[in-house]
């Protein structure tokens, strides 16, 4: 009999002693850039390194098994599927949930869907079941739509949908893998500030020429594959509030955009990318008003 309060009591000594794993969150911020600026949509102001003028209007993906490594090297797995789209400004934070208080130094993820996850049906509702990719082509969903517009070699404005995803057997998602020297800790706001870079789609490796490739790619193999090898440096991350210059910058855009719309017949002619460059001429001028 006492052999078994001993027992009992070592016990409780023992479950008292042991630390409780604490957990908190990390909140991923999505937001775009275009010549390390913040996107504007629906505005033709962009010129890629192939000489293609072009603006977007919209951009809906997919990230997926999303990873943290922590100093000892172990990946601190979420199995959330993420759905991103610029037209819903809600699905622009991503939330990791019950993630170990500590210290981090990765972050990584996949792009897209990988086989285990793109399953025709998957998603039964919208929007994600709107990117649905049609079963004659491999079926399950599109990695991503960045549709838009661009000025062909006849001078014509012509649709630009750059539309990735499974090709029969070819799987053209990736992973993506940066560095972050980041700590998680409970009851606070901790944020990571994601950005796509979206002319490094078009730049490096591999120069894409929009004339080259067309408006449609979802049956081009070799443009697929030019965009996947291109992807691989197209995002960057950093940490909390770093990017607030660039979300202020991105409301004034938006702010002078919708003011354009309104005061001027040629809306597209007066950009807030383009009246920064006038202002800064004049400031470097040494004719000052």
């Amino acid at each position: 009999m006492k052999k078994a309060w001993l027992f009992i009591l070592l016990s409780l000594l023992v479950a008292s002693c042991a630390k409780k794993e604490e957990n908190g969150f990390v909140d991923i911020c999505v937001d775009y850039s275009v010549n390390n600026e913040p996107l504007i949509t629906d505005t033709l102001c962009y010129t890629n390194e192939a000489g293609n003028e072009f603006l977007v209007t919209e951009i809906q993906w997919f990230a997926s098994k999303w990873e943290l490594q922590d100093e000892q090297g172990r990946w601190i797995a979420s199995d959330r599927i993420f759905y991103i789209d610029t037209n819903i400004p809600e699905s622009q934070t991503l939330r990791m949930d019950s993630i170990p208080i500590g210290k981090y130094k990765k972050v990584r993820f996949t792009f897209g869907l990988d086989e285990s996850d793109n399953l025709s049906g998957r998603f039964s509702d919208p929007p994600e079941s709107n990117m649905f990719w049609p079963e004659q082509l491999g079926g399950g969903y599109h990695y991503m739509k960045l549709n838009g517009k661009f000025v062909n070699e006849a001078g014509q404005l012509v649709p630009l949908n750059i539309h990735l995803g499974r090709l029969h057997e070819e799987y053209n998602h990736f992973t993506v893998e940066l560095p972050i020297d980041f700590s998680v800790t409970e009851n606070t706001e901790n944020q990571l500030h994601l950005t796509m870079i979206i002319d490094n789609w078009f730049r490096s490796p591999n120069l894409y020429d929009f004339n080259e490739y067309g408006s449609a790619i979802m049956q081009n193999q070799a443009a697929q594959n030019v965009l996947k090898q291109n992807g691989q440096d197209v995002f960057d991350i950093c940490i909390n509030g770093n990017n607030k210059t660039m979300e202020k910058d991105n409301r004034i855009a938006e702010g002078f955009k919708n003011i354009m719309k309104m005061a001027a017949p040629k809306p597209h002619f007066w950009t807030w990318e383009s009246t920064k460059e006038r202002m800064q001429k004049i400031q470097n001028s040494k004719f000052k008003i």
